[in-house]
């Protein structure tokens, strides 16, 4: 499992603690296919799931995208990103990451 962490600031004056978390990709033991998962999970958002492909890439690679919904979801509410600790230095996540 690999994680990162911000602090988001929403429109409301209310801080948001995110831990971001995406598993590495698994065989998907329901699949008689061979599919692949991988975990995504934001739990102060109440997100815990799969997310699947036909292969390895591909259900990493969906997760992210799910991880790009979810920034822009965020932000399009009026939520900024900050790493923990640096509040005065908003995060351009989406030139980070994506």
């Amino acid at each position: 499992m690999i994680s990162s962490e911000y602090v988001v600031k929403k429109s409301n004056d209310k801080d948001l603690h995110l831990i971001i978390e995406l598993g590495l990709p698994e065989s998907d033991p329901t699949s008689e296919t061979g599919d692949y998962r991988c975990k995504f999970s934001v739990l102060a958002l109440d997100i815990d799931e799969y997310i699947y492909g036909v292969d390895a890439i591909q259900s990493y690679c969906m997760a992210l995208k799910r991880f790009n919904f979810l920034v822009n979801d965020v932000i399009s509410e009026g939520g900024k990103f900050y790493y923990p600790g640096f509040l005065d230095i908003e995060v351009d996540i989406l030139a980070t990451y994506f």
